[in-house]
């Protein structure tokens, strides 16, 4: 082509001389041969009569679209992808300046030389099975693949061959090559973005199945999908996978297990998980207790934040949450040695003190009153020393539940040591109450035992001391309580005695 035609504009192309292209093209291409090759042939050749053929019909047309077979060429040539043609056998007959741009060969390098120097080693064998695919077919093929530039680079192309029949023979290849190197570069980057992501999903996945912590992710802002890790299925003994959803879908099977706070049964929308997606906030050290309906109780303790998208709105939220019923069923046991005596069960001195001086407080704020009993087993140094201190231990245990069954709900019971036990009586309205609950136990108690084969009888001596009227502090009422006890000893054992000042002496 002239050099003034490629500078010329042809922004104003009809679209209805696009149609001419492919036939210009091979015109072009055997234009250019005959330039560099020795002639063969001095017939015209079919695409030129071809081309004859369709300048003829459109001879009748206005002439700005028949005088312009330049621009057909300059179409070629300004078009963005490489446009070329080749023989059959591969030499290339035309070679436009996107080619030249693309490839970095100019015109004078490429045609009549072999297109084999685009074609990586390593994809020869590939582009000659492609090239023999669209010669058998003699149909068109596109493809992508990697050709490369004179400087060794590789380029990532988009390929349309179409082949030239003639006489039913493929005589020549037309080939359209689009640079999609950067296309292809965001698709690998792309691709290995997903990679990585699923890598860290996969990652993620497994660092939540070992983490001894339940955790809970609601995938959308009503909570209607909550899926958890192994620790968080196998805590709520569900299959994995499941939604545990509270109001899930109607054919989500109800839960076998219901979550309670401080004694009280939970709704849905109160759970930690559903608090942080409904009302957008962060729930922290959050205690509930799963009752399973077995009857089993997991105690839990967690956090839980609702999951914002980059505008900040809530999509879901997230709880982990740790099991606590072995702390817990440690700290019960704590508190039971600290509060409560091995042998028997019953409260301590400890917590004696604590129910004593509540019971006064409340007698005070009443205006009522708080017995206190000692008692004291008679003759029980005995039965140690005769049958041993294992059997001395049973007996114990079969006195105190004795002692309890007579008691009423708000009394306390608590073992001071070897075979003394103090009552706290709270509420009184009078003096009597105390007499009477006395006389109670003395008939609870008193009475034949069979310990470890052994037929034992045994009787109780108590000591009575009455708040306000004998003391008002709990060490005092205890104290006199006891010295109450001797003196019921000293009157016969089998009895009691209500504390007198006389008694102080």
């Amino acid at each position: 082509m002239p050099k003034e035609d490629r500078s010329r504009d042809y922004s104003d192309l009809s679209p209805e001389l696009l149609e001419l292209v492919r036939t210009l093209q091979a015109s072009l291409t055997e234009r250019r041969v005959r330039q560099q090759l020795p002639s063969v042939d001095s017939k015209p050749s079919m695409l030129e009569s071809a081309l004859s053929r369709k300048q003829a019909q459109r001879a009748t047309q206005p002439p700005h679209i028949a005088s312009h077979p330049q621009l057909l060429a300059a179409v070629v040539e300004s078009a963005d992808a490489a446009i070329m043609s080749e023989t059959w056998n591969g030499v290339v007959l035309t070679w436009n300046r996107s080619a030249e741009r693309i490839f970095g060969y100019s015109v004078d390098e490429m045609v009549g030389k072999s297109r084999s120097c685009l074609i990586p080693e390593f994809l020869k064998n590939e582009d000659a099975k492609v090239l023999r695919q669209v010669i058998d077919s003699k149909a068109t093929l596109n493809c992508e693949t990697v050709w490369q530039h004179k400087d060794g680079k590789f380029i990532d192309v988009a390929v349309s061959l179409s082949p030239v029949v003639e006489n039913d023979k493929v005589v020549r290849l037309s080939l359209v090559a689009t640079d999609i190197t950067e296309r292809k570069r965001m698709e690998r980057a792309l691709m290995e973005s997903e990679r990585k992501q699923r890598q860290r999903t996969s990652e993620l996945k497994i660092v939540l199945d070992a983490v001894p912590a339940a955790v809970w992710i609601a995938h959308d802002a009503e909570c209607k999908v909550i899926t958890g890790n192994r620790t968080s299925y196998d805590l709520l003994r569900l299959p994995q996978g499941s939604n545990i959803a509270f109001g899930g879908p109607e054919d989500t099977p109800p839960p076998n297990f219901r979550v309670f706070r401080n004694g009280r049964a939970l709704e849905p929308h109160e759970l930690p998980v559903q608090m942080a997606a409904f009302r957008g906030i962060e729930v922290r050290d959050f205690e509930e207790d799963l009752v399973f309906d077995d009857g089993s109780i997991k105690h839990l303790i967690g956090n839980a934040a609702p999951l914002r998208d980059a505008s900040g709105k809530v999509y879901g939220a997230v709880a982990a949450f740790i099991d606590i019923t072995a702390r817990r069923t440690m700290e019960e046991q704590i508190r039971r040695m600290a509060h409560f005596d091995s042998l028997t069960s019953l409260p301590n001195r400890i917590l004696l003190m604590d129910r004593l001086e509540q019971a006064l407080a409340i007698s005070q704020r009443n205006q009522s009153k708080t017995g206190v009993i000692f008692m004291d087993l008679d003759n029980f140094k005995e039965v140690n020393d005769k049958l041993g201190h294992h059997v001395g231990d049973m007996l114990l245990q079969q006195v105190s539940e004795r002692i309890r069954a007579s008691l009423r709900e708000v009394d306390t019971v608590s073992r001071l040591g070897g075979d003394e036990f103090v009552v706290v009586l709270p509420e009184l309205r009078q003096i009597e109450d105390a007499r009477v609950i006395g006389q109670k136990l003395l008939k609870a108690v008193d009475g034949e035992y069979i310990v470890s084969g052994e037929r034992l009888l045994i009787t109780p001596s108590l000591g009575i001391s009455i708040y306000p009227d004998h003391a008002d502090d709990a060490s005092t009422l205890i104290r006199i309580a006891d010295k109450a006890m001797y003196h019921a000893k000293q009157s016969g054992r089998n009895t009691y005695r209500f504390y007198d000042t006389s008694m102080s002496g």
